[in-house]
């Protein structure tokens, strides 16, 4: 386990002739508070795909995630001899907040990926299937880091869609920006399913973000299609004073009513399948026309017949994050602008 801590030396000098020295400006203190190595759940690959096949959906729920990683991959993200990957814990209004890092282990400053998972309260969490796309993406050149949230995944604190679990978000950019491997002029974020709310929830806050990725991410809480399951199940205990006005507390928390409020310059891919049961395809949709409409730089794709996590098609999923993140984070390339040419 690994502490970190900052300390500040300032010194000063009082001599005959010479006024008083100014001391450095005192570095804000990081919110990271501990560090351990993570332990992979299953000694190898084929005991976790057998584990997923064991489960709901049997042996098709394992196929998936066995195009994505090979043996060779499972073994090689374990060892850690190209990447390392720590669960680690940082304070954050008051509550002390879990997390999953995976970093490259060369030398050199990273670009940065923020994750938000999705699910919330106990169906909440991050899976090993997204902990083993981390240490690719770390093989790439890239650190991963991601937030359980408050109230979930071991974090202290109540469960929070109304704000909290956007802050706990924004909170690793603080920690990014004081680790001396990451680059704190290319941070991005990616969002799935509830972790898409949270990123253009973070979208709205800050303009840190060079470039985000937003997967079956909702965007309308009012119409939503599951309005009434969550209404029971999960928004009373989840949303600040729900049952005062459920309709204006869901407005407040959707993006189409604040997408001129988004951060305008950072670019955002939005990727969801066409045959979504959980969160209608129109969400992202009605996004794309609205940021159009503020001539945003996006790109939009509609998987036909696709899944809620677009698993059967994994790997054009990981080819279009792969060039999303590489052109606007890693690379740093000005976004296009959209809706600006006229033809005379």
């Amino acid at each position: 386990m690994r502490i970190w801590v900052i300390v500040v030396l300032a010194f000063s000098m009082i001599g005959l002739g010479h006024a008083k020295a100014e001391p450095p400006p005192r570095p804000a203190a990081s919110p990271l508070l501990a560090r351990e190595t993570y332990q992979f759940p299953f000694e190898d690959r084929a005991d976790w795909l057998a584990f997923i096949a064991e489960g709901d959906g049997g042996v098709s729920a394992a196929e998936p995630y066995a195009r994505l990683f090979s043996s060779s991959d499972y073994a090689r993200y374990r060892a850690g001899t190209i990447t390392r990957t720590t669960r680690f814990s940082y304070q954050n209004d008051g509550n002390t907040v879990r997390g999953i890092m995976v970093e490259p282990v060369s030398s050199g400053r990273h670009p940065v990926i923020i994750f938000n998972h999705g699910g919330v309260m106990q169906w909440g969490r991050i899976i090993l299937a997204e902990i083993l796309e981390f240490n690719r993406l770390a093989e790439r050149g890239y650190i991963v880091m991601a937030s359980s949230y408050r109230g979930e995944g071991g974090s202290t604190g109540e469960p929070d869609m109304d704000g909290g679990d956007v802050a706990d978000s924004l909170a690793l950019i603080d920690i990014a920006e004081g680790m001396p491997n990451a680059d704190p002029q290319r941070i991005g974020m990616w969002g799935f399913s509830r972790g898409g709310l949270v990123t253009y929830g973070a979208l709205k806050r800050t303009g840190k973000l060079a470039a985000a990725v937003i997967i079956g991410g909702p965007t309308d809480l009012v119409t939503a299609p599951r309005r009434a399951e969550f209404d029971e199940f999960v928004y009373p205990h989840v949303i600040h004073n729900y049952a005062l006005d459920k309709d204006a507390a869901l407005k407040r928390l959707s993006p189409l009513t604040w997408v001129d409020k988004l951060a305008a310059r950072t670019p955002i891919l939005l990727l969801h399948g066409g045959d979504d049961p959980r969160v209608a395809p129109s969400d992202s949709l009605r996004m794309a026309s609205a940021l159009q409409t503020q001539k945003h730089s996006y790109r939009l794709k509609i998987y036909e017949g696709g899944s809620h996590d677009l698993s059967e098609s994994g790997l054009d999923v990981r080819s279009e994050i792969d060039r999303w993140f590489d052109l606007y984070l890693r690379d740093r390339r000005p976004a296009p602008g959209n809706g600006v040419t006229v033809i005379k």
